[in-house]
């Protein structure tokens, strides 16, 4: 199996291949098993992921166009579904100009906000009237930043912010949605049921040796979800507490979970999912242990490695060999708390930490990005800055450390 997370800026981009479908036109080549999880932000298509196809095909002359067995959007936010929006577009443009696809994806794995909350494709879009909602949030934002009419209120403004968000990324889900139909890949196979972790009816996919175990979304909180949702839609006036609902669920919702398991290998893929829902979806599936952790070989660390999705019992409870946290410093990610606490509940080490950007260009990035930023502290080297770590942990030797694009054998 060889995992990659390639230089997706802020955003995610994994590309994972293992043998085992048989052979290709042309002696002595077996094609492997492809999957493609999340896109990255904008540019991250032209930068990463389309060199990352052309080496594939260079590498597999007689497969054309090169076969990607599963294409997970892990949730909505642009930047991981903006790079498999671009790549889908790719394709679609091929075909019109009857020219040869750059890869053939054969399924879609991706919940669409509609999905979550039990509409009909496009339901949410007549439900909000789009532009009226929109507005009614960017007042929320002009009144809670100081000098606004309420500029004390900047947990209002986040919750605004994160609404619009979620609002703009259901038109990039749709976008997404129609180009899947446009060049024929099967969505959410076998049934294009939404994707989620139901005790009841546990989703497995098999993909030739592999598995891939849904952990989450779990059922339960997409219920809780859709009855939220119900009450707002009832209503339609209280812009608050759908900038609420939006803020909180939908974010933490909306993410698949899954673990990756091949000849004994474990890998587990959790977009930017809570660590707390992500340990509850692997104890309902029966999937920890009765006794110590779940040991695993890789774990892309949820939402870049921000602390705000890891909770201390998370690290505790999973023990990985390799960490993967893919983020440049935007947003403040991957935490500097976070690398602190993985140490603090592993403090002998004996595994790897993988940072797609060497730690001083991410704290460079973290720098700029909080500049004259409202509602979050100014950067603080002290308490942000991540590359002290990283060269502590260099000169000990506990734990290691490999920085840039990253390329795991197992």
């Amino acid at each position: 199996m060889e995992f990659e997370a390639l230089q997706a800026r802020y955003g995610d981009c994994l590309f994972i291949t293992l043998p085992g479908l048989g052979p290709v036109p042309g002696p002595g080549q077996d094609r492997p098993i492809r999957l493609l999880i999340d896109g990255g932000p904008a540019g991250v298509y032209r930068t990463a992921l389309e060199r990352r196809l052309i080496t594939e095909a260079t590498k597999f002359p007689q497969e054309k166009p090169v076969n990607i067995d599963a294409v997970m959007v892990s949730h909505v936010d642009e930047d991981h579904i903006l790079g498999i929006v671009d790549l889908f577009g790719k394709i679609r443009d091929a075909d019109q100009g009857k020219t040869p696809r750059p890869c053939q994806p054969k399924w879609l794995l991706h919940n669409s906000l509609d999905g979550l909350i039990g509409e009909g494709e496009g339901g949410t879009a007549r439900a909000l009237s789009g532009p009226t909602v929109l507005a009614s949030l960017d007042a929320a934002l002009i009144a809670a930043v100081p000098g606004g009419t309420a500029g004390d209120d900047p947990d209002g403004a986040m919750k605004s912010q994160t609404a619009r968000l979620v609002l703009q990324s259901y038109g990039q889900a749709s976008t997404l949605a129609t180009l899947a139909a446009a060049i024929q890949v099967s969505r959410n196979p076998p049934d294009q049921r939404t994707i989620m972790f139901d005790p009841a009816q546990p989703r497995v996919l098999q993909l030739g040796d592999a598995t891939l175990t849904v952990v989450g979304p779990l059922q339960r909180d997409v219920d809780a979800l859709r009855r939220e949702w119900s009450k707002w839609k009832a209503k339609q006036k209280d812009t608050a507490s759908l900038a609420a609902t939006l803020d909180t669920a939908v974010p933490n919702l909306s993410s698949i979970v899954v673990l990756l398991q091949w000849q004994g290998k474990k890998v587990l893929l959790t977009g930017d999912a809570r660590g707390d829902y992500i340990l509850d979806g692997l104890e309902g599936a029966g999937l920890m242990p009765q006794q110590g952790p779940l040991k695993i070989d890789i774990l892309k660390l949820p939402h870049h490695g921000s602390i705000r999705n890891t909770p201390r019992d998370f690290f505790a409870k999973i023990h990985a060999d390799h960490y993967v946290a893919s983020g440049d410093g935007t947003y403040g990610n991957p935490d500097r708390a976070t690398l602190e606490l993985l140490e603090a509940v592993r403090p002998d080490g004996g595994y790897t930490v993988h940072l797609t950007y060497d730690a001083g260009s991410c704290d460079e990035v973290h720098k700029s990005w909080a500049a004259g930023r409202k509602n979050i502290p100014p950067y603080d080297p002290d308490r942000d800055s991540i590359a002290p770590v990283i060269e502590r942990w260099r000169s000990e030797g506990k734990i290691k450390v490999e920085e840039g694009p990253v390329r795991i054998s197992l």
